[in-house]
């Protein structure tokens, strides 16, 4: 986008926009991703468009052209471990979303709700250096007094108990303000590996909420009974991994839940259409991704099975595209009504490359921005019709 290139966006848009002292980007698309890009155009423009990205009031829509044959219906689709696709009807996607974030929520915060607190299978919290200084003396002193209330069958009060060494009592005695550096160091690094234990299991823990309240909410299964056939969405939801920047990867990489350094990721997908492209079978999808990782969409289409037309670095590298099949197609910033009286709606949309290539059998939209107008013109149409009985 910019840089020491001959030909960049930037140089593009100063060209076109002279009056424009500098562009400020607001996000970002994989360098060869065509489609709509926000670019702010001054200080307070940028800093509203960037809180409404780090606020999760965007939504976004991609199409692209991957190999193969994807079938309309997730039913019809295995995916790459084997088993049935992950699914969800259409006017499920509300709710999955809602839950999706929430979860993402739960994860970044690394504490689950008061209600999950309360769950048998919740992982036990962190210990800190300080916390485990005076679990320890706890301990020592537990032993000193045995079964303090007799609690062992056949026991009296304080059997069990053991002399403590002259070491180890004036150990329970101690501060943690009474240890030496060495001694504290050995502590933090004690509760560096508890903290390891305790995401790993919160991951494992946030997975298995994810398995129920699929069950639970059926995201796959109408509601109610329809003789019109809704669109179903598959559900690409593998966890993502960035390669560490000392390795010098730059390919991202599918992780399992467990792993603290997988980054929760979820796409939706819609099949539009189908076509043959020099002779290969090929589809054009529909992709709300839920999350911004990188290469989210690249990687969880090849992961399916259905690598992105001209995507050597998770396809083949044989492909002969002339370009990767990737467009940013929509956008919506869902700005707060002060941000829409000064920038307006901030709903961009941009042509469909790929319809000469796969034609869309279907239309289909996941952003809310449509309804959202609708709902507004109800409203003031309600509100003009009440003004004039007054």
């Amino acid at each position: 986008m910019d840089g020491a290139f001959d030909v960049t966006i930037e140089k593009a848009l100063a060209r076109d926009f002279p009056d424009v002292a500098k562009f400020r980007w607001i996000h970002q698309l994989d360098f060869a991703t065509s489609g709509v890009l926000v670019v702010g155009a001054s200080k307070e423009a940028t800093a509203t468009g960037c809180r409404l990205f780090r606020d999760k009031r965007v939504q976004k829509e991609y199409l692209a052209v991957v190999r193969g044959h994807l079938p309309f219906n997730p039913a019809d689709s295995n995916a790459a471990n084997g088993e049935a696709a992950k699914a969800c009807t259409f006017s499920k996607l509300g709710l999955l979303i809602q839950d999706m974030e929430e979860m993402e929520r739960l994860k970044n915060q690394q504490r689950g709700s008061k209600a999950h607190q309360k769950t048998p299978g919740y992982p036990r919290g962190v210990r800190h250096g300080p916390n485990l200084f005076t679990m320890e003396q706890a301990q020592l002193l537990r032993e000193s007094q045995g079964d303090t209330r007799g609690e062992m069958r056949g026991t009296t009060a304080g059997a069990g108990a053991r002399e403590l060494t002259p070491a180890e009592l004036a150990f329970t005695k101690m501060t943690w303000h009474d240890l030496t550096k060495e001694e504290k160091d050995a502590y933090t690094q004690k509760a560096k590996v508890d903290k390891q234990r305790f995401l790993r299991e919160f991951a494992e823990f946030l997975g298995k909420e994810k398995i129920k309240l699929a069950r639970k909410r059926k995201y796959d299964c109408l509601d109610r009974e329809e003789k019109e056939k809704e669109p179903v969405a598959y559900i690409f939801d593998a966890p993502i991994i960035e390669p560490h920047r000392s390795t010098g990867m730059f390919r991202m990489q599918v992780g399992e839940d467990q792993n603290t350094s997988a980054k929760m990721s979820t796409t939706i997908a819609f099949v539009l259409g189908h076509a043959t492209c020099n002779g290969q079978p090929v589809t054009k999808v529909l992709l709300r991704p839920l999350n911004g990782r990188r290469h989210q969409l690249r990687l969880h289409l090849a992961h399916h099975g259905f690598p992105i037309a001209g995507d050597v670095t998770y396809g083949s590298q044989e492909d002969d595209a002339p370009r990767m099949m990737l467009h940013a197609w929509r956008i919506w910033l869902r700005g707060h009504p002060d941000d829409q009286k000064k920038y307006g709606d901030l709903y961009f949309e941009s042509p469909d490359p790929f319809e000469s290539i796969v034609s869309s059998e279907r239309e289909i939209s996941t952003i809310t921005y449509h309804k959202h107008k609708e709902v507004v013109a109800q409203a003031d149409a309600a509100k003009a019709g009440s003004d004039e009985k007054s």
